[in-house]
């Protein structure tokens, strides 16, 4: 049995090794780049992440720059470099990004102008922290000797030295990996040899202060600042004979502070604690073919490795996964709940470290689960419901009358359900709590033919329930429901309840609302449209609020969603996690009760159509697109333009193309810049995805780009960017044109004093045209003021008499010291009074109406507004006649016209309807009309009028404004109607039908506003009770 032991123990190790080893590398996700999908060239042999985000690449055919989404090629034909192969690239201790061509040429790069012209530059060498070292800077003592210009070497120093810095002015400056010498204030201190295995292609590496390499005699030898060796055994298998034939299977990769180490495509991170060195495995990358370069960036979660044959891999750590098999439901997933310690319990299905339960076979019981107080279980089988201990042993169970859909426990311990059957071709639900070995129906109302789905618990026997056309709250103690009709034809799938006690509804297909302050917000969505289906919510320690949907998973923050809901901001943002993060499918499951859990340890579980999608959400890093935006390139014409060029663009330019780049390695779905160019519009526009903006036409004037992004969360939280373009004017807009034309008016000035005789006659024809006109508007005011006497006279003759009646009895009152008839006579004179007052207001406004100096004011208001002060206005008035005043969903509009103009008109509507109806309903209602315009109807239930009458308003409505159309004997209140409705371009219509009553139609120009959605689900009464 020995002989076979460690044979045994050597296999299992080494398969519990490539275990890890593979779970590891499950870890990650990954993309190539080739020269089939944007590299120039296959041969990455270095790269590294600039100051702003930038992912540079050295390549055979040029330097490649990477911001995420696109390749960006320098070289010898766009550039000033005037080569293609570079033996350094890297950024200096200013933060500048440099490059060394294969002549020891020196470049540098700034945004504006790209690359340099390159300059030789014999005495810089590369270094670990500052890029570049020049040795002219440094006192070298005995190692000037190595250098070209003492040892008259063929090699530029550039070649042969490499400064390994561990602080500003100190560190290790190494001569072909064989000389060291230890650098302090910029002065070597002291120099030795250094006994290196000489077929490493970089043995050499620093963690910290201190330098290590592998040695001759194969081990791993720190040196210090003092030039003292410690020696240190090899911790991983170096396949010592296989780098004599191929040096490149194992090297150090030096990343300013951090160090990497490849070995046959495995990836540490070297580390020294306590004297200790240790080689933490990182990724295991055997598929990548000759690699080059390793990049590691753990705040991104990147790690970059360059290929000599196969372009440059970009690899993510994944920050999601998803476990669990479930064959009766194809792997998805639905109801679940917690298990254990911090495991989770699917309805069907097995996850990790929780069993399966028994005996549920059936598709249609997958939709609810639920773990009581007592750690009992409570789920359905078949039309059962089965309750079972934390073993899953059953303890009891009760007939049900349809399928379960959800479940839930209340603040006493009471178990409360839905269930639901098909009968007669519609489905009948049922919301009850378990008594005993029976369910107890809780009455509802308004559900007939439609469907609940989910509810939650909010304590003291109060519910939120949703569904197919449901959104209610019910409060089972004092047998009490509220239904919200804005959403009678919206499918809710799930309802959350936020740690501040705000309500969160998820629909299928209209996004996501939540409930605060007493009223629903419709939420905004994101870009892509991925929130209008919402399966759940859940809110974590920090402030964040996340959402599954069909297309990925969301996370917000929940303040940002009240800014929004408050009208404070306009956007939101909104981070989505997909693929990329891991998930093997975005699409994740709804309609389930829960459909989102939240465990005692903080761990969050969704159901997905791939398996139960488990995470802290304390662990996940987002990456958020927070880098600056780049005018990158400007082409005027075609042609390269800078600064000074744009503030004198020709105004015959035909094309000014843009260029925008903003670097980032997440999700494309969280990279959103907008653009709009200020003095022409104000609108923002979507960057469009060759990252292009291209203008053709900008007049004459001064104008500025804009570029925004969100750059995570926060309200208002946006990078900006911004570039200056003046458009110069043609020769027509120039003040020396303007002279010129000054001039040439003077002279057609002389030419018309002598052509005074053709003007004479045409100002003659204009004269008699005009008197014509003007004889036609005497002849309309002359037949109006005929009308205006007899109307007068008509209209103040009532409230004249009644006010004579009304003093007469304010006298007798008087003198029997009658104070409650005093009181109620001098009210009556008051309001007759009001009335003359407002008649004689309204016929100020509508006489004047006719003269020169009349416009009509036209604002924008909200129309409740108004109808709460005619409302107010009218409230005696229709009290005396027994009516009431019916106001129908108002609060969804804003009109574009006169106000007071516009309550003029409504006031003598609403007057004719209350003087000629008793005990009747005068109702005012509006209406969106695909035009642009409001329809506003006040229709009353009185008698109605008379054919005639009838035909004599619609007579006088076609004839507006014409003499034809004014009546000396009709009344003055319909005449004033017409008139201003004719001033504000507003479509007039009046029906009406003896015994029936009458309605007037006004149509106005006005917009719906969609914010206040609960706002027609009331209607307000005045007068009569």
């Amino acid at each position: 049995m020995s002989i076979f032991y460690v044979p045994y123990l050597f296999s299992i190790i080494c398969l519990l090794s490539l275990s890890l080893h593979a779970q590891d590398n499950e870890s990650w996700t990954g993309t190539n780049f080739n020269s089939e999908n944007g590299l120039p060239q296959n041969s990455v042999t270095m790269s590294f992440m600039d100051d702003n985000g930038y992912l540079w690449m050295v390549t055979q055919a040029g330097i490649v720059r990477y911001d995420g989404r696109g390749f960006r090629l320098f070289d010898n034909s766009n550039s000033g470099l005037l080569r293609n192969r570079y033996l350094s690239l890297g950024k200096d201790g200013d933060g500048r990004i440099f490059c060394i061509d294969d002549n020891v040429q020196l470049s540098y790069y700034d945004d504006r102008n790209g690359f340099s012209k390159p300059v030789k530059s014999a005495d810089a060498i590369g270094a670990t922290k500052s890029g570049l070292v020049h040795l002219d800077h440094v006192d070298l003592g005995g190692m000037a000797r190595y250098t070209q210009k003492l040892s008259h070497s063929q090699y530029a120093d550039a070649l042969r030295f490499f400064f390994h810095e561990t602080r500003k002015g100190k560190g290790f400056i190494l001569n072909e990996n064989t000389i060291a010498g230890y650098v302090s204030n910029n002065k070597v201190r002291w120099i030795d040899s250094l006994e290196i295995f000489p077929y490493f292609s970089q043995p050499v590496g620093r963690i910290g202060d201190v330098l290590c390499y592998f040695s001759s005699d194969r081990d791993i030898v720190l040196l210090d600042s003092n030039g003292v060796r410690a020696k240190k055994k090899t911790p991983i298998a170096i396949p010592w004979d296989k780098l004599r034939v191929n040096p490149s299977l194992s090297f150090f990769c030096q990343q300013d502070e951090a160090l990497l180490f490849h070995n046959e495509g495995t990836i540490y991170e070297v580390t020294l604690t306590g004297g200790e060195l240790e080689f933490r495995h990182l990724i295991t990358l055997k598929y990548i073919p000759s690699i080059t370069s390793i990049r590691y960036y753990p705040r991104q979660g990147m790690l970059i490795a360059g290929s000599n044959s196969n372009g440059v891999y970009i690899l993510r750590r994944k920050q999601l996964g998803a476990v669990g098999k479930n064959p009766l439901n194809a792997n998805a997933f639905y109801a679940m709940a917690p298990y254990g310690k911090n495991q989770v319990l699917p309805v069907s299905g097995q996850l990790p470290g929780s069993p399966s339960i028994p005996g549920v076979e059936d598709s249609y019981n997958r939709y609810t689960l639920l773990r009581d107080r007592n750690r009992h279980y409570w789920y359905a089988n078949g039309m059962t419901l089965v309750t079972a201990d934390e073993q899953l042993n059953v303890l009891r169970k009760i007939p049900l009358t349809g399928v379960l859909s959800s479940l839930g426990e209340d603040e006493r311990g009471a178990i409360w359900l839905i269930e639901g059957e098909l009968q007669f071709g519609y489905r009948k639900n049922r919301f009850g709590r378990v008594r005993g070995n029976t369910v107890e129906t809780y009455p509802l109302q308004g559900i007939a033919g439609k469907n609940m789905q989910s509810f939650i618990s909010l304590g003291n026997q109060t519910f939120w329930i949703v569904g197919t056309g449901i959104c209610m709250w019910v409060d089972a103690k004092n047998r009490k429901q509220r239904i919200y009709h804005a959403f009678d034809n919206i499918e809710l799938r799930t309802v959350y309840r936020d740690k501040k006690g705000n309500i969160w509804v998820g629909s299928y297909g209209n996004g996501y609302y939540l409930f605060r302050n007493g009223r629903f917000t419709k939420m905004p969505e994101d870009d892509a449209h991925h929130l209008k289906i919402v399966h759940s919510f859940l809110e974590d320690d920090k402030g964040f609020i996340w959402m599954t949907t069909n297309n990925g998973l969301f996370q917000c923050a929940v303040n940002d969603l009240y800014d929004y809901a408050s009208g404070k901001s306009r956007q939101v943002y909104q981070h989505y996690y997909g693929k990329e993060s891991g998930l093997k499918t975005t699409e994740f499951n709804g309609g389930c009760t829960p459909s989102g859990l939240r465990l005692d340890n903080g761990t969050f579980a969704f159901p997905s159509m791939s398996g139960v999608v488990m995470f802290h959400p304390d662990s996940i890093r987002p990456v958020l697109p927070a880098s600056k935006i780049f005018i990158e390139q400007v082409l005027l014409d075609g042609k390269p333009a800078d600064a000074q060029a744009l503030s004198r663009i020709a105004p015959t330019f035909k094309r000014l193309e843009l260029t925008v780049s903003s670097p980032f390695f997440g999700s494309s779905n969280n990279l959103n810049i907008k653009y709009n160019i200020e003095g022409l519009d104000d609108r923002w526009y979507p960057l469009p995805e060759n990252d292009r903006i291209v203008l053709n036409t900008l007049t004459y004037g001064r104008y500025k780009l804009r570029l925004r992004k969100e750059a995570g969360f926060g309200t208002g939280n946006f990078v900006t960017a911004e570039l200056p373009l003046v458009v110069m004017p043609f020769f027509y807009q120039t003040w020396w044109f303007y002279l010129l034309m000054i001039a040439c008016v003077i002279a057609i000035i002389a030419v018309i004093v002598k052509m005074r005789y053709r003007y004479l006659l045409r100002q003659r024809n204009r004269l008699e045209t005009e008197v014509k006109d003007r004889t036609r508007e005497l002849t309309y005011q002359s037949k109006l003021m005929e009308k205006l006497t007899v109307s007068i006279a008509h209209d103040l003759k009532s409230p004249l008499y009644f006010l004579s009646k009304v003093t007469g009895h304010l006298r007798d009152n008087v003198q029997r010291e009658n104070f409650s008839g005093i009181d109620q006579t001098s009210s009556e004179i008051k309001n007759t009074a009001d009335q003359v007052y407002q008649f004689v207001e309204e016929f100020n406004l509508w006489a004047s109406s006719f003269t020169e100096g009349f416009s009509v004011n036209k604002t924008s208001f909200p129309l409740d507004g108004l109808l709460q002060e005619l409302g107010l206005f009218f409230r005696e008035m229709l009290d005396a006649n027994g009516n009431r005043l019916i106001l129908h969903a108002y609060a969804h509009y804003t009109l574009h016209t006169d106000r007071e103009l516009l309550k003029v008109i409504l006031r003598n509507v609403i007057d004719n309807a209350n003087k000629h109806s008793h005990e009747c309903n005068i109702t005012i209602s509006a209406s969106a009309e695909a035009d642009g315009h409001v329809a506003i109807t006040i229709a009353d239930t009185g008698d109605g009028m008379s054919e005639p009458v009838l035909k004599r308003i619609h007579d006088r409505i076609a004839l507006a404004s014409t003499a034809a159309g004014i009546e000396r004997n009709s009344r003055l209140g319909y005449q004033m109607i017409i008139d201003f409705a004719n001033r504000l371009d507003v479509k007039l219509d009046v029906h009406s039908e003896r015994g029936t009553g009458t309605s007037v139609t006004l149509r106005v120009q006005g917009t719906v506003n969609d914010a206040n959605l609960s706002s027609g689900l009331a209607e307000q009464v005045v007068g009569a009770g």
